[in-house]
Protein backbone atom coordinates (compact mmCIF):
# COMPACT_ATOMS: atom_id res chain seq x y z
CA UNK A 1 0.00 0.00 0.00
CA UNK A 2 1.47 3.58 -0.68
CA UNK A 3 0.46 6.37 1.44
CA UNK A 4 0.74 10.03 -0.44
CA UNK A 5 1.73 13.51 1.30
CA UNK A 6 1.80 16.48 0.84
CA UNK A 7 3.36 19.25 2.66
CA UNK A 8 5.64 22.15 3.01
CA UNK A 9 9.47 21.33 2.03
CA UNK A 10 10.88 24.66 2.55
CA UNK A 11 8.83 28.03 4.12
CA UNK A 12 8.60 31.09 2.10
CA UNK A 13 12.22 33.30 2.02
CA UNK A 14 13.20 35.79 4.48
CA UNK A 15 13.45 39.18 2.28
CA UNK A 16 16.77 40.14 1.43
CA UNK A 17 18.71 37.41 4.36
CA UNK A 18 19.41 33.85 4.49
CA UNK A 19 19.48 32.46 7.83
CA UNK A 20 21.83 29.34 6.62
CA UNK A 21 23.78 29.28 3.67
CA UNK A 22 21.04 26.38 2.33
CA UNK A 23 18.41 28.53 2.38
CA UNK A 24 16.82 29.32 -0.78
CA UNK A 25 15.74 32.32 -2.62
CA UNK A 26 12.23 32.97 -4.06
CA UNK A 27 13.81 32.64 -7.29
CA UNK A 28 15.52 29.30 -6.21
CA UNK A 29 12.15 28.31 -4.98
CA UNK A 30 10.28 28.85 -8.31
CA UNK A 31 13.13 26.40 -10.16
CA UNK A 32 13.13 23.66 -8.19
CA UNK A 33 12.00 19.89 -9.24
CA UNK A 34 12.26 17.48 -6.88
CA UNK A 35 9.86 14.90 -8.42
CA UNK A 36 11.93 11.74 -8.49
CA UNK A 37 14.57 12.17 -5.69
CA UNK A 38 14.43 9.94 -2.68
CA UNK A 39 12.29 10.42 -0.04
CA UNK A 40 14.71 9.47 3.11
CA UNK A 41 14.28 8.32 7.12
CA UNK A 42 16.05 11.63 8.70
CA UNK A 43 18.76 11.98 6.18
CA UNK A 44 19.46 8.49 6.07
CA UNK A 45 20.35 7.14 2.51
CA UNK A 46 20.17 3.85 3.28
CA UNK A 47 16.66 3.92 4.79
CA UNK A 48 14.85 5.77 1.54
CA UNK A 49 10.82 5.34 2.29
CA UNK A 50 9.67 6.46 -1.22
CA UNK A 51 9.63 8.56 -3.73
CA UNK A 52 9.05 12.54 -4.62
CA UNK A 53 6.37 12.92 -7.15
CA UNK A 54 6.42 17.07 -7.92
CA UNK A 55 7.37 20.38 -6.07
CA UNK A 56 5.25 23.38 -6.83
CA UNK A 57 5.78 27.18 -5.24
CA UNK A 58 2.76 27.34 -2.97
CA UNK A 59 0.67 30.46 -2.52
CA UNK A 60 2.54 32.55 -0.12
CA UNK A 61 5.92 31.73 -1.81
CA UNK A 62 6.83 28.27 -0.02
CA UNK A 63 8.16 25.28 -1.33
CA UNK A 64 5.40 22.41 -1.66
CA UNK A 65 5.97 18.91 -2.49
CA UNK A 66 3.91 15.76 -2.91
CA UNK A 67 5.30 12.22 -2.43
CA UNK A 68 4.51 8.56 -1.80
CA UNK A 69 5.63 6.96 0.81
CA UNK A 70 5.99 3.51 -0.05
CA UNK A 71 7.83 1.68 3.91
CA UNK A 72 4.91 0.74 6.11
CA UNK A 73 6.62 1.63 9.31
CA UNK A 74 7.49 5.21 8.14
CA UNK A 75 3.45 5.16 7.23
CA UNK A 76 2.60 3.97 10.55
CA UNK A 77 4.93 7.11 12.12
CA UNK A 78 3.88 10.05 9.71
CA UNK A 79 -0.19 8.88 10.87
CA UNK A 80 0.31 8.75 14.50
CA UNK A 81 2.15 11.87 13.93
CA UNK A 82 5.05 10.85 15.21
CA UNK A 83 7.19 11.81 11.78
CA UNK A 84 5.34 14.88 10.60
CA UNK A 85 8.49 16.81 9.64
CA UNK A 86 9.89 17.92 6.64
CA UNK A 87 13.49 18.70 6.09
CA UNK A 88 15.18 18.94 2.69
CA UNK A 89 19.14 17.96 2.07
CA UNK A 90 20.70 20.72 0.05
CA UNK A 91 23.55 19.73 -1.94
CA UNK A 92 25.85 23.00 -1.89
CA UNK A 93 28.34 23.52 -4.72
CA UNK A 94 30.94 26.64 -3.80
CA UNK A 95 34.07 28.11 -5.14
CA UNK A 96 37.30 28.12 -3.65
CA UNK A 97 36.99 31.44 -1.42
CA UNK A 98 33.97 30.23 0.38
CA UNK A 99 30.67 31.35 -1.87
CA UNK A 100 27.67 29.08 -3.11
CA UNK A 101 28.21 28.72 -6.72
CA UNK A 102 25.04 26.26 -6.31
CA UNK A 103 22.10 24.84 -4.10
CA UNK A 104 20.45 21.40 -5.62
CA UNK A 105 18.18 19.21 -3.80
CA UNK A 106 19.60 15.66 -3.30
CA UNK A 107 16.66 14.43 -1.56
CA UNK A 108 13.81 15.00 0.85
CA UNK A 109 13.39 13.83 3.98
CA UNK A 110 10.45 12.78 6.66
CA UNK A 111 11.57 14.01 10.10
CA UNK A 112 10.09 14.39 13.47
CA UNK A 113 10.66 18.41 13.30
CA UNK A 114 12.35 19.53 10.13
CA UNK A 115 14.92 22.68 11.40
CA UNK A 116 13.04 25.25 9.33
CA UNK A 117 9.86 26.94 10.88
CA UNK A 118 6.56 25.84 9.11
CA UNK A 119 7.52 22.68 6.99
CA UNK A 120 5.24 19.38 7.83
CA UNK A 121 3.55 17.28 6.33
CA UNK A 122 -0.34 18.94 5.93
CA UNK A 123 -2.38 16.35 3.91
CA UNK A 124 -2.26 12.63 4.01
CA UNK A 125 -3.70 10.75 1.62
CA UNK A 126 -6.44 13.83 0.29
CA UNK A 127 -7.05 14.48 4.09
CA UNK A 128 -5.53 17.56 5.91
CA UNK A 129 -4.26 17.00 8.96
CA UNK A 130 -2.36 20.24 9.91
CA UNK A 131 -3.82 23.65 10.53
CA UNK A 132 -2.40 27.06 11.63
CA UNK A 133 -5.01 27.99 14.94
CA UNK A 134 -3.65 32.26 15.68
CA UNK A 135 -4.59 32.96 18.97
CA UNK A 136 -3.58 36.33 19.15
CA UNK A 137 -5.10 38.41 22.48
CA UNK A 138 -7.26 40.43 19.60
CA UNK A 139 -8.40 37.47 17.72
CA UNK A 140 -9.41 36.00 21.08
CA UNK A 141 -10.50 39.74 22.60
CA UNK A 142 -13.37 38.96 18.49
CA UNK A 143 -13.95 35.32 19.16
CA UNK A 144 -14.94 36.06 23.08
CA UNK A 145 -16.90 39.45 22.50
CA UNK A 146 -18.70 37.06 18.98
CA UNK A 147 -19.58 34.25 21.41
CA UNK A 148 -21.32 37.06 24.47
CA UNK A 149 -23.37 38.62 21.37
CA UNK A 150 -24.13 35.59 20.12
CA UNK A 151 -25.63 33.69 23.06
CA UNK A 152 -27.35 37.21 24.37
CA UNK A 153 -29.22 37.48 20.83
CA UNK A 154 -30.14 33.59 20.47
CA UNK A 155 -32.82 32.63 22.79
CA UNK A 156 -32.17 29.65 24.33
CA UNK A 157 -32.99 25.87 22.99
CA UNK A 158 -36.39 24.58 24.41
CA UNK A 159 -36.25 22.60 27.54
CA UNK A 160 -38.67 19.44 28.23
CA UNK A 161 -40.44 21.08 31.12
CA UNK A 162 -40.42 24.70 28.71
CA UNK A 163 -42.26 22.64 26.05
CA UNK A 164 -44.85 20.86 28.39
CA UNK A 165 -45.94 24.21 29.46
CA UNK A 166 -46.82 24.87 26.06
CA UNK A 167 -48.71 22.43 24.50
Amino acid sequence: MVCEIRGVAHPPPAKGVREDVADLTAAEISVQRLAGRPLLDEHDGGKRVGTCLTSWEGRNGELRISANVNDQGMQRKIINGSMRGLSLGTDLIGSMSGDVLYRGQAELSVCQQGRRHGTWIDTINGKNVYRRNNASASECRLSSLLRVCRSACTPPPPSPANTSRLQ
